[in-house]
């Protein structure tokens, strides 16, 4: 058997490291950078995973759920096997010891000894139950998309082409945990920064609140906490009326806020008569995919079976972020690639091993 793994991300590297365990032979490609998102994970400290999950962790993708149910364990039980040795802060988010998202990297390239080919895959062509990618790269018994979005991509984006030879829904990418752009006037606070109690509501409706850091930009929003909003955000039906409010003490009234609240906010609430419960930030829209954690959109869940193999070709898996499949911040979205590729080695496996 021969595989063919389109992108040298997480889930891709992931696998190709686990097929050599097997001696199973593959081939694996990748445009550019390699293993982008494990670099920039937790401002390069790599928040690899989390130590538990919860549906609402994947806004209740049913999909996501499946996997994560089915191979949780055996996520920390691969880190164990190639020697990446983690620690567990106070809100359950892992990371490697080193706290460096380059140490991850290097041990998962230390366990792949085939060249990872730099080249875009632009079509897939089967011929006689064989694959073959831009023609010439074959043949191949099984294909594996591990390609990501295009989050973090400035343009020119990854071209995706390859999906419409395999007639398969794709949902288009929108950038999330992401900022958001406002239309209210904040650059007198730009650059600072503030703890707060943050809610989500559309039409006077609670869609989501949780507390965290705020940082102020010229024309917009982020933060960890704000990157969550966004997940949510994205996930509505309609952004009409979506706002986001801001309670700077989260609910305590004091006699004084002048070693509650940062001055330079302080004195910008002050000035603009805002109440210190409620600066409310009109949602214009969200930053461009540059500056986007992960992406909603890929391919419909509706086209893969519980295995991640695609409805239309038992031979051909999807994993990873080119699924629709979304998380909030905290190390949800690394841990589902590395459990979904965990998904699709068994499966290889098993196949192998029935023959």
């Amino acid at each position: 058997m021969k595989v063919g793994i389109i992108g040298a991300g997480a889930s891709g590297l992931a696998l190709a490291s686990m097929l050599e365990q097997l001696n199973i032979d593959y081939m694996l490609f990748n445009k550019g950078k390699i293993g982008r998102k494990i670099l920039a994970s937790g401002n390069g400290r790599c928040n690899i995973s989390h130590n538990s999950y919860k549906g609402s962790d994947y806004f209740d993708n049913p999909l996501a759920i499946h996997i994560l149910d089915h191979n949780f364990k055996d996520v920390f039980a691969f880190f164990h096997s190639l020697g990446i040795y983690t620690k567990t802060d106070n809100e359950g988010r892992m990371y490697p010891i080193s706290e460096s998202s380059q140490s991850v990297l290097n041990i998962l390239l230390k366990n792949i000894h085939k060249k990872i080919i730099d080249i875009e895959i632009d079509s897939i062509r089967k011929s006689n139950d064989k694959y073959y990618l831009n023609g010439g790269y074959g043949p191949l018994d099984k294909i594996v998309l591990a390609t990501g979005s295009i989050a973090s991509f400035k343009k020119p984006y990854l071209s995706f082409d390859f999906l419409k030879d395999l007639d398969t829904k794709f949902n288009p990418f929108v950038p999330s945990l992401v900022g958001f752009q406002t239309t209210k006037k904040i650059k007198a606070i730009a650059g600072a920064r503030a703890k707060c109690h943050c809610t989500l509501l559309q039409n006077k409706n609670i869609i989501h609140e949780e507390d965290g850091e705020v940082i102020f930009k010229d024309n917009g929003i982020s933060g960890i906490v704000i990157m969550n909003l966004s997940g949510y955000y994205q996930h509505l039906k309609s952004k009409a009326d979506a706002v986001i409010k801001i309670d700077f003490s989260y609910n305590k009234d004091y006699p004084s806020y002048e070693s509650i609240i940062q001055p330079k906010i302080l004195n910008y609430l002050l000035e603009n008569n805002i109440d210190v419960h409620s600066l409310y930030i009109p949602i214009l829209g969200v930053y461009d995919f540059e500056f986007a954690q992960v992406c909603k959109g890929g391919i419909d869940i509706s086209m893969v079976n519980d295995n991640l193999s695609l409805k239309k070709d038992k031979n051909v898996f999807a994993m990873g972020e080119v699924l629709d499949v979304d998380a909030i911040c905290g190390g949800y979205n690394l841990m589902f690639a590395f459990a979904s590729a965990i998904e699709v080695f068994k499966e290889i496996k098993n196949e192998i091993q029935n023959k």
